[in-house]
Order: structure tokens, then C-alpha cells, then sequence
């Protein structure tokens, strides 16, 4: 109770002069019936209007209104009024021309402490404003007088009950509100728990189920609540893996891990309960089902572990992640040395990144612009120090918004072999073919030259297409060698000083044929200084220009065009050609370049090819230092680039 309750209320004399008294026996009658009206309930609402009501009927009052705070939050509206309407209530337009505009805390305090108050409006009505405690005020108007002081003062005991029954009313309602949280909370929780497909429980210290729950019994054939009451060790007394995670739990430890139990798999957590003290009292936990996800991970492993090549996951850093056990094997290493280590460490010293290279985006750059393709060419290096070829294959994916990298790795020893043992068997049939067809190119060319006799038409025909596909065929064999020489390393180059413009014309000359053949017009645009000679290998470049002047000319649509250019340029021979066929999709320019492969679309317009020309090129320029290169819009226009460092010498 507040002390400013405890005094009786001192009375102001109004402006209207005279009082009429009450007798006692009315006062008495007054006071009863107001206080049979006050705390009749504990709905707020319904309590102050009702209190409201027995003042004003009582009191032979016009208005009234109770302001009353909530949480200690300053009233700017009443809480009852009556008349409701407050256009219509002359109480509560009295309040709202004296409270403080600027109503806090500490101003409502003010205001509260200056009451009661009383006086007469500029109507000529009676007011009196009267403190509840600290909390808030009665505001009555009346139109015939002010109340009489004496009964006045008897109303104090009367306003502090109001305020009691106030302050009981709003303390019902925090408790109905903070009930019906814990209910909502209660049944959301209780929802949760029935929706999701998990185990909740919780132990006591003598490993007793206090709380078993979840829809995840199901699965168990148990139902919610059924364990409580039970011992887990009984329960699982067959389970040593389930037992075992419960006394580590009991003894402080959290675990998480995967657990088995009835044919099923589990991600569980045991989780000790411990006070401020550092006492355990028991253990919560919960289990979700993941045996799908475990039945698909085995399946996997066991797929990955059947494959004859290893497979590596790694982070986005090349720290190994997972590796099956061909990769365990074909390096020497057990599982657990790789897993956490960088990817490199399979690598021979020799192909190991710099210190510059820091991920796998930067490794996997650095390795395709060494080797560019679907696979890496790569040197291994065991766990026992052994070396062998190896090609490796690298994808990325995203998983859980991280970066992850797929390596697939073939030792390629054998194959090597095989591709040795082929190349040389290659090399022998082709000196071995030779022989025979340079007869048969001599001999023809004797019978063409008429010298043993005269020809018809027809002979001359015949053999002038034998001739025809001995070149081809000659032609074929020359680079089948080559690709031989390459491949052994045995690839040598004869260089001697020339100029490129001369090159060019004898390249475009020997060309001229197949292009006037096809309509095809060629667009010679050639800068290269007139008086400047180049170092190289005269016969190898000449036969790589003619190879990219023909691929053009033979991809080319009838009556197109061929742009043919060379210059000096940044220190280098710069020749290009540019022709507007069908072109290469993006995807296959890394592969462009290897022995034996044709695009898709010279494949399926059945363009005559065998897949060498470009090999040989990018062999015989990267054995001058240089580099040949392409780039296609298909069906728009294709430039093949022939860079050749300069190592050149005035004449």
C-alpha cells in the first residue's frame, strides 16, 4: 500500500461558495455502495467500469474516468471511461489538457504526486482528479456541486481498494498472458517434437529415461513415454556402442556420432547436464534417422571402391577429403595418411605447385594452360617414393555453399608402354611402306613422261589418280612419322635463316589448286618486313602453314573466303588464317590439338582427315618456342594463330 494513501485527502474550496451537507446515515450509504462495486472481478474492464459506475451513480456524477498504469508505462488513454465515447466525456478531456505533453516516466510521476486536485471548469462544472497510489487517477466531473469534504475524505480508504483491485486485475492478466505463452510454447513444442522424425530424451544420473519422445519411435516400435521410467542400460543392454556414449555423456563428455541400433542408423548427441557447480545430474540428447543416407554412403563406397581409377574429394585448398581405396593402393598410402593432406603430395617434386598456387581453382588454371584437355598429364610419387604417369581428371561442385573438387586419377604405366610398343610398331610399318611406294610413285611418273610409250586419255587418267593417292598417301606417312618422332622426343629441327613472305608465297602456290578447285578466293594481307630473316626449321614451318592454310580452305563453304595474314609483331611472327566455316564448339578446342581427334561436325560432314595436321603444328611450333592456337564462333568465322618467337637477323 502507498503511503500517500494512508492520510485523508485535503479538500480545496470550490468557486461555487456553498455546500450542502450529507447526513452520515447518506454517507455511510454512499461509501457502501461504492465499495460493494469495487474488485467484483478480476477482468480489468470490466472491474473499473463497474467501479466507475457506482462512483458517478452514487455521486450523482456527469463523467468519469480512471487512468491506470500498465508495466509501469505512463497512460495517455483511460483505461475506463464513462461515457465511453470521449468526444462525449468531459473527464477525459480534462486530463488531456493537464497531463504533461510530454509524458514519461518521470513527468507521470509528477503529475500523480501533485493530486488530489479540484476546481471547476470553464463550463462551470466540478472536477475532482484523485491518485491511485502511484499508479494512476480518478477523474469525476459533476454539474450540481463538488463533493462534500467529508465524504470526500471517506473515500480514501475506498480509492486505495481500487488500487489494490487495479493492481490485482493486472496481475491476472501478466499470469493469463505468461500462461498462455507456456501453453503456445508448450504446444508448439509438443507439435515439433510429434512432427519431427528424430528421438528426444533426457536421463537421470542413474541413466533412467525422464524424457523419451519423437515420432522417430516409430521406426523403433516404441512409443512416446514408454521408456520413462527405464534404465538405458537395460534397454540396450545388447547395444555396447549406445551404452558407451551414455556413461562417456554421464561423465561429462559430449558426444556426436552415428549409431546402430535394430537395423537402423542414427546421428545422435549426448549431452551432460551440469549445474553452476560443475555437478552432472543426467544427460539430454536426441537421434535423428539417417539410415537412407547411410544405405546411399555405403552404396557409394562400395561403387567407388570397385572402379579402376582412384577418386579424391577435396576442399576448395586441395586438402584431401576422401579418397577410395584404389587411390590407397595405386599411391602405397594408407587412408587415414591422406585424408587432411594437400592434393600436391601425390605429385613427383617436378609437378608440384609453386608457392605461388594457394587453391585448386589456381592449380588446376596453371596444370590446363601446361596441359590443356580433359585430363592432366601428370608424373605420381608413392608413399614409397616410386614415380609413374598418371592422368588426372578434375570437376568441381558445390556442396553445402562450400567448393569441393572431384579428382580422378588413372595410373596410365601400362598404357605408356602400349603406346610405345605402338608407336614403334607404327614407325617400323611406315619406313617398311615406304619402299614400295616410292616405286609405285616412280613408275608412274616414268609411264606419265610418255618415254616407254605413248598413252591414251584414259591411261593418262588412271594414272595420274594412282599418282594422286600415292602423294596423299605419302603425305599420310610423313606425319605418321612425325607424330612418332614427337611422341618419342626424337622430333629435331633443322634451323636455318629464311624469310616468311617467301615461305607464304611457296605455301600459297602449292595451295592454289585446291582452293581454285573449291572457288574458295584467298585474302593474302602480309606486313612482314622485307628485309628481316627468321631463324627456324624452313621445311617444318612451311608444312605447318600449308596444314592451317588447308584446313581452312577444306572447311570453307564453296566460293568463300580465306583472310590470310603474317607480320612482326611483339617480338614474334604472327600468321594467321581465318576462314568462315563451320567452325569448333568451345568445349572441343582443348582437345583440337591431340593426335587422332576431329571435331564433331568435320565427323559429321565426313570432312577427309586423319587427325594429325594440328598435333604436328603445335608440336613443330612449341619446338621453336612458340605456340599455335584457335578461336571459333562456329558458324560465324574460325582464326587459327601460328606464333613464332623472333630470333631473326637483318640481311
Amino acid at each position: 500500500m502507498d503511503d500517500d494513501m494512508c492520510t485523508s485527502l485535503p479538500i480545496t474550496t470550490s468557486p461555487s461558495g456553498h455546500l450542502e451537507p450529507l447526513s452520515l446515515q447518506d454517507q455511510m450509504q454512499i461509501l457502501y455502495e461504492i465499495a460493494i462495486s469495487i474488485g467484483v472481478t478480476l477482468d480489468t474492464g470490466v472491474m473499473f467500469t463497474t467501479a466507475i459506475d457506482a462512483f458517478l451513480r452514487q455521486l450523482n456524477g456527469a463523467a468519469g474516468a480512471i487512468y491506470f498504469a500498465r508495466q509501469q508505462t505512463p497512460p495517455r488513454t483511460p483505461i475506463s471511461a464513462i461515457p465511453r465515447n470521449a468526444r462525449h466525456n468531459e473527464a477525459i478531456a480534462l486530463v488531456d489538457a493537464l497531463l504533461p505533453r510530454e509524458l514519461d516516466r518521470n513527468t507521470w510521476e509528477a503529475f500523480i504526486t501533485a493530486l488530489p486536485q479540484q476546481g471547476q471548469t470553464e463550463t462551470g462544472a466540478f472536477y475532482h482528479l484523485l491518485p491511485l497510489g502511484n499508479l494512476g487517477l480518478l477523474a469525476l466531473v459533476k454539474h450540481d456541486q463538488a463533493i462534500d469534504p467529508d465524504l470526500l475524505r471517506m473515500l480514501t480508504p475506498l480509492l486505495i481498494k481500487l488500487t489494490e483491485a487495479g493492481r490485482a486485475c493486472l496481475q491476472n492478466e501478466e499470469l493469463a498472458a505468461a500462461y498462455h505463452s507456456i501453453l503456445w510454447e508448450r504446444n508448439m513444442l509438443r507439435t515439433l517434437i510429434d512432427a519431427t522424425p528424430s528421438v528426444l530424451f533426457s536421463l537421470d544420473q542413474e541413466g533412467k529415461f525422464l524424457l523419451s519422445e519423437g515420432r522417430g519411435l516409430d521406426k523403433l516400435g516404441r512409443k512416446p513415454g514408454q521408456a520413462v521410467g527405464q534404465s538405458v542400460f537395460e534397454l540396450y543392454a545388447d547395444n555396447a556402442a549406445v551404452q558407451e556414449n551414455i556413461r562417456a555423456a554421464l561423465a561429462g563428455e559430449t558426444r556426436i556420432v552415428t549409431v546402430e541400433t535394430q537395423g537402423r542408423a542414427y546421428d545422435a548427441i549426448y549431452r551432460p547436464v551440469i549445474d553452476q557447480q560443475g555437478q552432472i545430474h543426467g544427460v539430454v540428447g536426441a537421434a535423428y534417422d539417417v539410415t537412407e543416407r547411410k544405405t546411399a554412403i555405403d552404396t557409394l563406397t562400395a561403387v567407388l571402391n570397385t572402379v579402376d581409377e582412384g577418386i579424391i574429394t577435396t576442399d576448395a585448398e586441395g586438402r584431401i577429403l576422401m579418397a577410395n581405396t584404389q587411390t590407397s593402393e595405386m599411391f602405397a598410402c594408407r587412408n587415414e595418411e591422406l585424408i587432411g593432406k594437400p592434393l600436391w603430395m601425390l605429385l613427383s617434386p617436378p609437378h608440384r605447385p609453386d608457392a605461388s598456387i594457394q587453391d585448386m581453382q589456381q592449380f588446376v588454371a596453371a596444370k590446363q594452360l601446361q596441359t590443356p584437355g580433359f585430363f592432366l598429364d601428370l608424373e605420381g610419387q608413392s608413399c614409397t617414393g616410386r614415380t609413374f604417369p598418371i592422368e588426372m581428371r578434375i570437376q568441381s561442385f558445390v556442396l553445402a555453399d562450400r567448393r569441393t573438387y572431384t579428382v580422378s586419377i588413372r595410373d596410365v604405366t601400362e598404357r605408356r608402354e602400349y603406346d610405345r610398343l605402338r608407336d614403334d610398331f607404327v614407325s617400323t610399318v611406315s619406313h617398311e611402306l615406304r619402299t614400295p611406294l616410292a616405286s609405285i610413285m616412280g613408275w608412274t611418273e616414268t609411264l606419265l613422261t610418255e618415254h616407254p610409250g605413248p598413252l591414251t586419255d584414259l591411261q593418262k587418267r588412271f594414272l595420274n589418280t594412282v599418282y594422286a593417292s600415292s602423294v596423299r598417301l605419302d603425305k599420310l606417312i610423313e606425319e605418321i612419322l612425325t607424330v612418332s618422332r614427337i611422341q618419342r622426343g626424337t622430333l629435331r629441327l633443322n634451323p636455318t635463316r629464311f624469310n616468311p613472305s617467301q615461305l607464304l608465297a611457296n605455301a600459297l602456290n602449292d595451295l592454289a589448286p585446291q582452293a581454285n578447285a573449291r572457288t574458295i578466293r584467298l585474302v593474302v594481307e602480309d606486313h612482314w618486313p622485307a628485309d628481316e630473316l627468321l631463324d627456324g626449321d624452313v621445311e617444318r614451318l612451311e608444312q605447318s602453314m600449308k596444314q592451317l592454310l588447308a584446313n581452312a580452305i577444306k572447311f570453307s563453304p564453296q566460293g568463300g573466303e580465306v583472310l590470310v595474314r603474317s607480320e612482326r609483331r611483339e617480338g614474334a611472327w604472327r600468321f594467321e588464317v581465318e576462314d568462315h566455316g563451320m567452325g569448333v564448339e568451345a568445349d572441343e578446342i582443348p582437345l583440337i590439338f591431340q593426335r587422332f581427334y576431329r571435331g564433331k561436325a568435320a565427323r559429321k560432314a565426313q570432312v577427309q582427315g586423319a587427325g594429325l595436321g594440328l598435333y604436328v603444328c603445335k608440336a613443330v611450333a612449341e619446338g621453336h618456342g612458340g605456340d599455335v592456337t584457335l578461336t571459333s564462333e562456329p558458324g560465324v568465322k574460325t582464326v587459327a594463330h601460328l606464333h613464332i618467337p623472333l630470333r631473326s637477323q637483318s640481311s
